[in-house]
């Protein structure tokens, strides 16, 4: 499901005239941040490379036709500034939807690092030269990078580092660059280039996204703050692989702080696995707390009816409200004993109430103050429907 229109109000001014342009700048964001996150693993960066190339390409030509002329002029310009790059992605493009899916070749430094940043690292030993791909042998080549980790820093670890790590923010690691002999014409000459496919890629489509929303901001007269490209130095939190991404346990015991891994994939990889490690508490959390009776499913809507809004979310009551949207269908099939034919709200209703409700959250997330008070209103004003429904349906009985 496509997301970026409902992070900001920038991005849902844009949708609003332009929805197409929002969703290829989401797909090509996307498929730049996979590039990223699965850089340590070859299948999976090859995979990803290839859709990167073709949903860039694909964005600046459909860009270039039948578009608003802020949007047309941008691309140009971009495309002008930047022709070279522009040229060896094309070229790339076209080999990879024509010929044959483009496979770069590796090459691999091992030593010791000094972490400078979050991101940016200083080799301080190291053996190997990024700048040259290289032929690995079977059991090292195209493997995944903590697959081979240990194979790679066994001199270094014996010569190196002791092994309890004693110097602080010092630890062995694994950078990884993936290279392609290019061939590609430009400004009538014939060029042959080993580039390196991440950092032209990556650069390319971050720098491209964000002069995009600037021309748009610009043009609409508004504020764009954010951005899609950051800059990095040669050794980074993409292209290295630390012994502390692999084993951050030993390093809050061996450092006496609590470390948390820095690579990017890494950190996407954990990022899913909690979401997903989330999500099943929420369930389980939610199914222990429902109303259990048609007293307190009332009573639920009556509050929610009658109490201000900016209590709905306060720290004490938002897992409460969370789960009477999100699985209010729940609530009402263990609050109403009965069936589908006797329970007095009908899933279209519950489904209506939760529509509303989503709404809701999803413009006090944007901070959209003119919006969270409308749709807060129409999600009281149907709980009070769903009250005067359910009572009457009690009269009845």
């Amino acid at each position: 499901m496509f997301e970026l229109e409902k992070a900001s109000l920038f991005f849902e001014t844009m949708a609003s005239k332009n929805p197409t342009l929002v969703q290829n700048i989401e797909i090509v964001h996307e498929n730049k941040t996979l590039l990223g996150s699965s850089y340590h693993s070859p299948k999976n960066f090859i995979l990803n490379l290839n859709n990167l190339l073709r949903s860039l390409l694909f964005f600046v030509e459909t860009s270039l036709q039948n578009t608003p002329k802020w949007l047309h002029d941008c691309i140009r310009s971009f495309q002008q500034d930047n022709h070279q790059d522009f040229e060896k992605l094309k070229k790339l493009r076209n080999v990879s939807a024509h010929q044959a899916l483009i496979f770069p070749k590796e090459s691999i430094v091992t030593g010791l690092f000094r972490i400078r940043s979050e991101r940016d690292y200083t080799p301080k030993i190291g053996l190997g030269d990024l700048n040259k791909p290289m032929d690995y042998s079977w059991d090292l080549a195209m493997k995944n990078t903590d697959e081979i980790f240990h194979d790679l820093l066994v001199f270094h670890s014996m010569v190196f580092m002791d092994l309890e790590h004693s110097a602080l923010w010092e630890c062995l690691g694994v950078t990884r660059r993936w290279l392609y002999d290019l061939k590609y014409k430009y400004e009538n000459n014939i060029f042959r280039e080993t580039i390196d496919v991440y950092e032209l890629t990556s650069n390319f489509s971050s720098s491209l996204l964000d002069a995009v929303c600037h021309s748009y901001a610009e043009y609409k007269k508004i504020k764009f703050e954010s951005s899609f490209h950051y800059p990095v130095k040669e050794y980074n939190h993409v292209n290295t692989l630390l012994e502390l991404d692999i084993y951050p346990s030993l390093f809050c015991e061996w450092w006496d702080q609590k470390i948390e891994p820095l690579n990017f994939g890494v950190r996407s990889n954990s990022l899913f696995g909690n979401s997903i490690k989330h999500f099943d508490q929420v369930h389980a959390h939610c199914y222990d707390n429902l109303s259990s009776s048609e007293e307190k499913y009332l009573s639920l809507l009556e509050k929610y009816k009658d109490t201000p809004t900016d209590e709905w979310l306060d720290e004490n009551n938002i897992n409460e409200f969370y789960s009477f949207i999100y699985f209010n269908h729940w609530h009402v099939k263990n609050s109403f004993k009965g069936n589908l034919l006797t329970t007095p709200v009908e899933p279209h209703e519950i489904a209506h109430l939760q529509r509303l409700g989503k709404i809701f959250l999803a413009e006090n997330q944007k901070d959209k103050l003119c919006t969270i008070k409308a749709t807060a209103i129409n999600f009281k004003e149907y709980c009070g429907e769903l009250i005067k429904k359910i009572k009457k349906s009690n009269h009845r009985a």
